[in-house]
């Protein structure tokens, strides 16, 4: 499995996801190595729950870790909190790849080319956990080593944003010539149809997440209710905070004891300000970054995710794994996780009355909001749950295998 990064690095919702995956295929006999980048000190042979995890690390070392620290800090010296839907693209990455990127999964081709040229006897497939520099690796990995490749895509555009990269129609012909993929939802497999990927060269599997171990009834307050959000400042416009906030005003007036918990990386001094400004500062609160969730998901009385575009939100499944009453953005990932007004409530994106409406909904009626957060948990379980999950990738390892009896 090539991935950008895994703990105890900062990793994203795919890498996160690609680890929960490589346990359950672990349990299932199946031998799991990662493959990604070595950062600073990071780097060499380790395991991770078992698993073998490879960071590749040379004299070049300390140029990946010089790329890193320089896109980071372009990254986080941005502080625009609000976005303009009608005049400018929301849904989708739009930016060119720069220098600094392509250089960055150059090296690592090497770098895993070198490496695993010698250990080519000891695996049979090359998956890759995002179609972004890692799928173009990949790619080019199977090609030289010989291996099926399989890419999933992560994002309700992937494919088309490989054209971001310099020569990106040529990436995109060599992708779809050479790997299989997997499409988390119907509309990126829907996507993957229209830019000319065949049928057959596309399996539909979903997101999951471990449902088993204790689970508690949640207690939340009636009268102080919390409503909870949990996604990367960093990730904007993507993840529609900008128009959660907006929402919240109108919320807050019909339940000024409400308050808003924000948790999630990033910087967080003009959100605090535009709250002040928006007259919300008391009631909304910036948490940062928190790994364990329970006692938070225990204690909110409705989970909001306002994205403009998402994948499938491991965020949202988590949430309904713990039967919080949700209201989600009509878009790829949630439309696949949520029936409107059975297990949760959808609304348009970028739509601020229309969100604020569903939060007020929830707390408005909680008993309608229980029985919704009650059959969202019984969506995950019996159709999100990661072993399962596993076992629709090992179908297709050995489809692809042809290892199928």
């Amino acid at each position: 499995m090539l991935v950008p990064a895994l703990p105890p690095l900062p990793a994203g919702g795919a890498e996160l996801q690609a680890l929960k995956l490589g346990e359950a295929l672990t349990e299932k006999e199946v031998e799991v190595r990662f493959v990604m980048p070595g950062k600073g000190n990071i780097k060499g042979e380790t395991a991770i729950k078992g698993m073998t995890v490879y960071r590749m690390s040379s004299w070049m070392n300390r140029f990946f870790g010089f790329l890193s620290s320089y896109k980071r800090n372009q990254t986080w010296k941005i502080d625009r909190v609000e976005y303009d839907d009608e005049h400018e693209i929301t849904n989708q990455l739009t930016k060119k790849v720069g220098l600094p990127s392509i250089i960055f999964y150059n090296i690592f081709f090497f770098h895993s080319l070198f490496f695993i040229w010698r250990r080519r006897k000891d695996f049979d497939i090359i998956h890759a956990h995002t179609m972004e520099w890692s799928a173009i690796v990949a790619v080019r990995l199977g090609e030289w080593l010989n291996k099926p490749v399989i890419i999933k895509d992560s994002t309700m555009n992937g494919f088309q944003s490989l054209s971001r990269f310099p020569s990106g129609i040529r990436h995109q012909r060599t992708v779809a010539r050479r790997a299989h993929f997997v499409a988390m939802t119907e509309i990126i497999f829907q996507n993957l149809l229209k830019s000319g990927i065949p049928p057959e060269k596309i399996t539909k599997i979903p997101n999951g997440i471990v449902t088993d171990g204790p689970f508690e009834i949640p207690i939340r307050n009636q009268t102080s209710p919390s409503v909870l959000f949990v996604g990367n400042l960093t990730q904007q416009p993507a993840k529609g905070v900008d128009i959660l906030l907006r929402a919240w005003t109108i919320v807050h007036e019909s339940f000024p004891a409400a308050n808003l918990q924000i948790i999630g990386d990033g910087v967080t001094h003009a959100y605090q300000q535009f709250v002040n400004e928006l007259g919300i500062g008391d009631t909304v609160q910036f948490l940062g970054k928190i790994s364990d969730l329970i006692a938070y998901h225990r204690k909110a009385s409705v989970f909001v995710l306002p994205s403009r575009r998402e994948g499938m939100s491991n965020a949202l499944m988590e949430a309904m794994l713990y039967a919080i009453p949700c209201v989600a953005t009509d878009i790829s990932g949630s439309r696949d996780l949520i029936l409107d007004k059975v297990n949760g409530i959808l609304v348009p994106p970028a739509d601020v009355k229309s969100l604020a409406a569903g939060i007020i909904y929830l707390l408005a009626n909680t008993n309608e909001a229980d029985e919704m957060g009650k059959k969202a948990r019984e969506t995950i379980v019996e159709e999100f749950d990661i072993r399962k999950i596993a076992g629709k990738y090992i179908l297709l390892y050995k489809k692809l295998l042809n290892r199928e009896k």
